[in-house]
């Protein structure tokens, strides 16, 4: 069973897929009550079961087609605002390493030592605060 939930394309995952079927059955029923009702009326039922199964398919295709596009929608977004958090990271791990390097120039030792501390405390911070913002980026 898990090999062939691997091989089914994405858009086929269960998630999907069973939302789609329940309503294609639901129009399917709907749509076969209205032609009980035109049968009681004189209309033949025969006539109209081909038009019943159309409408259960083609519901069903559409709500597939919905839910496979906002749940990729909603995939490209959470990667959009992992790039985002990633830039920032970059951001700003790049400015406290230039503040290491800059201070290798400084002839004050305890100035220089100061200042790589202090650079060190920001990188601290801002891998300190990855945690959780990594963690909302991928849960989304």
């Amino acid at each position: 069973m898990e090999s062939q939930k691997r091989m089914l394309p994405a858009w086929l995952a269960f998630d999907r897929i069973r939302p789609a079927v329940v309503t294609g059955l639901v129009l399917f029923a709907a749509s076969y009550t209205i032609d009980l009702i035109l049968s009681k009326l004189g209309v033949s039922g025969a006539s109209t079961l081909l038009n019943d199964i159309a409408i259960g398919i083609l519901g069903a295709l559409f709500l597939l087609f919905y839910l496979s596009a906002s749940y990729e929608k909603a995939s490209f977004e959470r990667l959009k605002e992992r790039m985002a958090l990633i830039a920032d990271l970059n951001r700003q791990v790049r400015e406290a390493v230039a503040a290491v390097a800059g201070s290798a120039m400084i002839e004050d030792r305890e100035e220089r030592l100061r200042q790589i501390d202090q650079a060190m405390i920001e990188i601290d911070g801002v891998l300190a605060g990855l945690g959780p913002a990594a963690r909302g980026a991928q849960g989304s």
